[in-house]
């Protein structure tokens, strides 16, 4: 019984979630193809100049793309920590059945690498610019390697836990260059609950133990700092389930949202924990429906 037990700890540790896990997988790591691809999703990468290396990602072309000429819609979706672009990716079959049932408009899917601990900011010491490498190098790529719609009105970001901390600090950074964003179930921390929480190498490698440093990256700073600029222009929407232990994060970052009378939805989902598959199974394509809804469609010629 006693090794039973034991078993049943250790695949709770391996199988928890993200911000439950230790720092004991590779620091990070830029290039990672997948085991199990998804169906209709390509590994591809990019050369950083920032750091002087190939940086992984996904991309998911909708049905039709190679015969057309048109150009599409993007979603950037942002992995959770300890993860990467081949891990804590949202199911693209959600997207691609709603684009063959006339659902959804045709969009491209881009499943980013910011490395597994960044929160996605740059590392005090410029040694991991995984914020720099997003917006400066990943986003420019696509846009000239695909037939893209490049502009806010056809950019959107989505992210979980440590995603959907960049996805939300990333759009309220740059609410120039996205039309909506969504949070699933954000890993909006603060200094005290990184350490708890077993991200102590995260804090120290990319914020120098600095708590204003993290401050100064944190999706709340640029909220208050670019409130104008959001209102009515960026599109914010939030899930979160009632059994996630970020709950009270998710709920704070709502009622300041509120406060800076910044438009959004905020969705919680009874009984669900911090787990990304479980929050797929309720928002199926809602997400992608939400993106679509604040794009605009590109003036005829």
């Amino acid at each position: 019984m006693r090794n039973f037990l034991t078993f049943l700890l250790f695949c709770w540790a391996v199988f928890s979630s993200n911000f439950l896990v230790a720092d004991d997988r590779p620091f990070i790591t830029w290039f990672n193809p997948p085991r199990n691809q998804q169906p209709g999703v390509e590994h591809k990468g990019y050369h950083s100049k920032a750091m002087n290396r190939e940086v992984g990602y996904n991309i998911y072309l909708p049905p039709g793309y190679a015969a057309s000429a048109e150009r599409y819609r993007v979603i950037y979706w942002l992995h959770g920590r300890n993860g990467s672009e081949s891990y804590d990716q949202f199911p693209v079959r959600y997207l691609d059945e709603g684009i063959r049932k006339g659902a959804l408009p045709p969009m491209i899917l881009v499943y980013a690498n910011g490395g597994s601990q960044s929160f996605y900011s740059d590392s005090f010491d410029g040694k991991w610019p995984a914020e720099t490498t997003l917006i400066k190098e990943l986003i420019p790529h696509i846009d000239a390697t695909q037939r893209t719609i490049a502009a806010r009105d056809g950019r959107a970001i989505q992210g979980m836990s440590m995603g959907g901390f960049g996805a939300l600090k990333l759009g309220f950074k740059y609410p120039g260059l996205f039309s909506s964003v969504i949070g699933f179930a954000g890993g909006y921390l603060d200094a005290g609950q990184i350490k708890e929480w077993r991200a102590a190498k995260a804090f120290a490698t990319i914020f120098n133990n600095d708590t204003n440093l993290l401050l100064a990256n944190h999706p709340a700073t640029f909220a208050r700092a670019h409130a104008d600029k959001i209102r009515g222009r960026l599109a914010v929407r939030m899930y979160c389930g009632t059994a996630d232990r970020l709950l009270e994060n998710n709920r704070a970052m709502h009622r300041l949202l509120e406060e800076l009378k910044i438009p959004h939805e905020y969705v919680e989902f009874d009984g669900i924990g911090h787990n990304l598959p479980k929050l797929a199974e309720q928002v199926k394509g809602d997400g992608f429906a939400f993106a679509a809804r604040h794009f605009k469609l590109p003036t005829p010629r």
